[in-house]
């Protein structure tokens, strides 16, 4: 069974650039563009990680990963978010977030943290 993993992030350029590096290797993702896709197609399909941007227009990412929590309780959780603030990273620890990547992240950076969640 492969690994699945959902990438929500609202920045095309962005998608892009997850598609290049966690496709090529080897993952199978998926991707949506806001918070409120990322609840149904989490309702419809289980995934092993979700990566997901803070900072998204109708539904911030912080309540996304408090309803995903809700839904996909042991599902993992890597946020990525040019907000580098303590406050964003400790609010993000207390709901269940596995990692947190800052924004602009190295490709290895997000590769030895998708890693590290599946491993985990």
């Amino acid at each position: 069974m492969s690994v699945r993993i959902l990438v929500v992030d609202d920045e095309d350029i962005l998608i892009r650039c997850y598609r290049r590096i966690l496709e090529n290797s080897g993952y199978q993702v998926d991707y949506v563009n806001s918070g409120l896709d990322a609840l149904k197609r989490i309702e419809a399909s289980r995934f092993d990680l979700i990566i997901l941007d803070y900072l998204m227009p109708e539904m911030n990412g912080m309540e996304v990963l408090r309803r995903i929590t809700e839904l996909q309780t042991d599902t993992k959780v890597i946020m990525v978010t040019g907000l580098d603030k303590i406050e964003t990273q400790s609010r993000a620890k207390e709901l269940g977030v596995f990692d947190y990547l800052p924004k602009p992240f190295d490709p290895d950076d997000l590769k030895r943290a998708v890693e590290r969640a599946l491993a985990n």
